[in-house]
């Protein structure tokens, strides 16, 4: 039986709601974001990417890279974007359900160092704190979904990414977020994931993994994120996309404007994955803050990042889309 977290805030439950804005306020910040994606546009690194967003009808600026978003076709991906995604674990019964007003947790990661769990000295992980992290995770009812905890730093960087899922596959019974860095070993990792679901077939019905395509900001797509998440739906692998942008660092200083730019860069991707393949399950992710103005560091656990967490929350929610949002 998959499991389904709690609705928050319901008002004959004891739950407790917090509503950051009204619904005319989503519609202005969703009418803003449109009017940037249309004026101003996005920054697109593939070539293919390019070819996709101008045979759905966008304006491509062919010496810059720039492709400007008609708000209808931005209307119509937001529709098709599924508002239920099953997060299928090799064990049906650690199935996730993840739709509106229902909580679940997940680990963060990909943590390069940690802290030594006997000597508790700081140090970089390596292939067997994968492993045990993994099985740990697993163990941990309070877990809904899993994301690859650690990087193996005692290997080759460029397939870390394939010990990660092999670790996954092997210690988790859960469903898997998985960040890869190539088409290459996307495909790779696709492989694994059908042996291990029972074929191709088997696959398609229940995908056992997810992966991950990260906007940079302000409002670039890099041509690695975009051919992943191209073949992603190609290959029938579901997606999160998530955007990291730092207030006053990579977007502009105010709060609001960080939003609407966040807002923009998860929509752009949304269109060209539905341009892909309509109806492919894809979750509008974040780990949006502030830049640390005395370090120029990301402020992971500020303030400003659980009101960003909130509010993308509730911009979710607005577009019947299933979130995943960083805690802290």
């Amino acid at each position: 039986m998959a499991l389904r977290g709690l609705h928050p805030g319901l008002e004959r439950t004891a739950g407790i709601g917090l509503k950051m804005f009204s619904n005319d306020e989503l519609e202005k910040i969703h009418l803003t974001t449109l009017d940037v994606l249309w004026n101003v546009g996005v920054k697109v690194e593939s070539q293919e990417a390019i070819q996709i967003f101008d045979g759905g009808g966008c304006t491509i600026s062919s010496d810059s890279e720039v492709v400007k978003i008609p708000a209808h076709l931005v209307e119509a991906s937001i529709r098709q974007c599924p508002p239920t995604f099953r997060a299928c674990g090799r064990d049906a019964s650690k199935d996730f359900i993840c739709e509106k007003d229902r909580v679940g947790f997940v680990n963060f990661g990909e943590a390069p160092q940690m802290i030594d769990p006997e000597t508790r000295q700081l140090r970089k992980s390596n292939r067997k704190d994968v492993d045990e992290a993994t099985r740990f995770l697993d163990a941990l009812d309070q877990i809904a979904v899993f994301e690859r905890p650690l990087t193996p730093s005692d290997m080759n960087q460029s397939i870390s990414c394939l010990y990660n899922i092999k670790s996954y596959f092997e210690n988790c019974t859960k469903h898997g977020y998985i960040g890869i860095n190539s088409v290459e070993n996307l495909r790779t990792c696709y492989e694994m994931g059908k042996v291990v679901a029972g074929g191709a077939e088997a696959f398609k019905e229940r995908p056992n993994f997810s992966t991950t395509c990260d906007p940079i900001s302000p409002l670039v797509h890099a041509k690695e994120a975009c051919d992943i998440l191209i073949e992603s739906c190609n290959l029938g692998i579901p997606l999160k996309v998530n955007a990291m942008g730092l207030a006053g660092g990579t977007t502009c200083i105010n709060l609001a404007g960080t939003l609407v730019t966040h807002n923009a860069e998860i929509l752009s991707m949304m269109v060209l994955g539905q341009l892909v393949k309509k109806g492919h399950p894809m979750v509008y992710g974040t780990s949006t803050g502030i830049m640390d103005m005395r370090t120029a560091l990301a402020s992971i656990g500020c303030p400003e990042l659980g009101l960003f967490s909130a509010a993308i929350a509730k911009l979710a929610q607005f577009y019947s889309m299933p979130t995943w949002v960083a805690g802290g």
